[in-house]
């Protein structure tokens, strides 16, 4: 498998997991992972980021995460599983940054929104088995034009608020 086919399937659960979180927007009722809370005069990580979200990100990335694997043998469920969480931890923390900065919900950040997810839920996977340097160069140099077109189809499609 060349370099880039590799790196394409380690990044598809985390692209998946933190991708798909939106769709609990859908949901009537959801509950934020910070109960509202604040620190140091602002909310922890906002209304956007729920336990619902985390549910469906989890369970979608580690599902449809590893269908790339049915080809191509990389990942074990367990792997996309840990992509998925830390990948979703990742998004967590660009979200607690973003708070930090009195950045508005929403509200574009690169490359926080762009490469958070990614590079927490590679330096994860990296502890316990190794990622070829190059894959991860690759999948940085990749993510940003990808998370642009996946933004745009999630406001599209009105499960996002803004493009971005």
């Amino acid at each position: 498998m060349d370099l880039l086919a590799y790196s394409l399937v380690l990044i598809w659960p985390p692209y998946v997991a933190n991708g798909l979180a939106v769709l609990a927007s859908a949901l009537p009722k959801r509950h934020p992972i910070d109960f509202g809370r604040r620190w140091r005069g602002s909310r922890i990580f906002g209304d956007g980021k729920t336990f619902e979200g985390f549910a469906i990100g989890l369970t979608l990335g580690t599902t449809i995460g590893w269908l790339p694997n049915l080809l191509y043998n990389v990942l074990s469920i367990g792997d996309a599983a840990v992509l998925s969480a830390s990948a979703l931890l990742g998004d967590l923390l660009g979200a607690f940054i973003k708070r930090r900065l009195c950045l508005p919900r929403g509200h574009p950040a690169f490359p926080l929104d762009q490469l958070d997810f990614l590079l927490m839920s590679l330096l994860v996977y990296s502890l316990y088995t190794y990622i070829p340097i190059a894959a991860i160069f690759i999948s940085a140099l990749i993510t940003p034009a990808i998370h642009r077109a996946t933004n745009i189809a999630a406001y599209r499609l009105r499960l996002k608020k803004e493009p971005w």
